[in-house]
């Protein structure tokens, strides 16, 4: 008699913890980040009454029989299923799509969550906007690069808010040179569009040569406006290449001859461009050393310049088109302060400053384990690693099978309501059917102390 109360009371107690859990739930429907826990129920100690047979020739075997104790909780488990995606517009704000969780430390306790809302302080490290812990990445070089091979460390861009001036040091081209412009050469008729002047000297215009500009800056980021002027010229037997002439000089001061033009002559402000009259193109790695000196004088080979620009011309063409060719890169820049940053799928960290640059300031690091369900719950949607975890696998936002970043979009809570109010009229009927096992067994003992009157 008193084993069915017991069992009841068990019931009851078990039932409790149950609605406990999913109470919990439903005040996290609305929690970012947060994961669902279940409770799995099991039967408890068995009070055995006899024992199982074997079966003899003569008589069959007997099963066992037992009267059961009640139940107990299995488990209480971790449901770490992804949950959808809120925009918010906030640019710090991140969640995961996929596997991984946020790296956080506050001093030298590290934790891990789903919970993405971030923010930069005054400072420049990027925490987390309900505890000020440090987001843990890596942080760009002096050179721009980030090694997501070397540990996570704070990401800190309180150095990066500026950028000092850089020299241009290349300068790459592109486009094409139409095939069918007149060659330069010096005795041509008087009907060709190219003719020497009264004095002797060469007139281009835009029927003969090719005329294109680019800016380039120098150590103190000072802009300067680099000329280059491209023309076609017969070598004689060494068939028919481009010349290229360099000038910080829009109008590139006088040609006195053709010959001068020559590029196997080798001139200080002209270099060759040798395309091949198959395929039109130039050979690979096709390029020049253009050289700056002091008095802002330029060529392509005096020693003593204080500035050298590698400019690669290999994605040059001469096809029977219209001349394009153009500089599409160089790379030197000005001064230039920090106005935005935004953030990419990979976890990048992009600052865009006035001077037009944008520049990688760091990465955000992720963590995937073999066993999410085993981490320790700690409050503040922030889990912390166990025995049965597995150590954390860390590694860069769609790298490593770890999971890409929404930008400007928290994670929501992964609690479904109606499973959730399912689950609790189930537990409200077991809770009141082990409340009704108690009274009925009370009153059966209440039966046997009647007996006696």
């Amino acid at each position: 008699m008193m084993r069915s109360m017991y069992a009841g009371v068990s019931g009851l107690q078990n039932h409790q913890t149950k609605m406990d859990v999913i109470g919990n739930n439903i005040a996290n429907v609305n929690t970012n980040g947060f994961k669902k826990s279940r409770v799995l129920f099991q039967d408890t100690l068995y009070q055995t009454m006899r024992g199982g047979s074997s079966p003899t020739d003569a008589r069959g075997g007997t099963n066992p029989m037992g009267v059961g104790l009640g139940m107990q909780v299995a488990s209480i488990d971790q449901i770490h299923t992804p949950a959808p995606a809120q925009s918010t517009g906030k640019t710090t704000d991140m969640a995961v799509d996929g596997n991984g969780y946020f790296i956080v430390e506050d001093g030298n306790e590290r934790y891990y969550t789903r919970a993405g809302g971030f923010d930069f302080d005054r400072n420049g490290n990027l925490v987390t906007t309900a505890d000020g812990f440090k987001v843990q990445g890596w942080n760009a070089d002096e050179n721009w690069n980030i090694d997501t091979v070397a540990p996570p460390e704070d990401i800190d861009i309180q150095d990066l808010r500026s950028v000092e001036p850089r020299a241009t040091t290349e300068m790459t081209f592109t486009g094409n040179l139409d095939s069918t412009l007149r060659a330069i050469n010096e005795g041509e008729d008087e009907n060709f569009v190219f003719q020497p002047d009264q004095e002797g000297s060469v007139i281009f215009n835009n029927e003969n040569s090719v005329v294109t500009s680019k800016e380039m800056y120098n150590s103190l980021g000072d802009e300067e406006i680099v000329y280059f002027r491209f023309y076609k010229f017969d070598g004689g037997d060494d068939g028919i290449t481009w010349g290229c002439q360099v000038s910080l000089d829009p109008d590139f001061g006088d040609i006195d001859d053709v010959d001068e033009l020559n590029p196997s002559n080798e001139s200080d402000t002209i270099t060759e461009l040798p395309f091949d009259q198959d395929t039109g193109k130039l050979p690979v790695g096709t390029s020049a050393t253009l050289k700056i000196q002091d008095d802002n004088e330029i060529d392509f080979g005096n020693d003593d310049d204080v500035r050298e620009i590698e400019i690669d011309f290999s994605d040059l063409t001469q096809y029977n088109s219209s001349s394009t060719a153009w500089a599409e890169h160089q790379d030197g820049y000005t001064s230039g302060d920090l106005t935005s940053f935004d953030v990419g799928a990979d976890g990048s960290v992009l600052g865009v400053y006035d001077n037009g640059e944008i520049r990688n300031l760091a990465r955000v690091a992720l963590a995937n384990f073999q066993n999410p369900t085993g981490l320790q719950q700690e409050g503040n949607n922030l889990y912390q690693v166990t025995n049965n975890s597995g150590d954390a696998n860390i590694g860069a936002p769609a790298d490593q099978g770890m999971g890409s970043i929404m930008p400007g979009s928290l994670e929501m809570s992964n609690v479904d309501l109606s499973e959730e109010f399912t689950d609790m009229i189930v537990t409200q009927r077991g809770f009141q059917a082990n409340s009704r096992l108690i009274t009925t067994s009370d009153e059966m003992l209440q039966e046997l102390t009647n007996l006696k009157r």
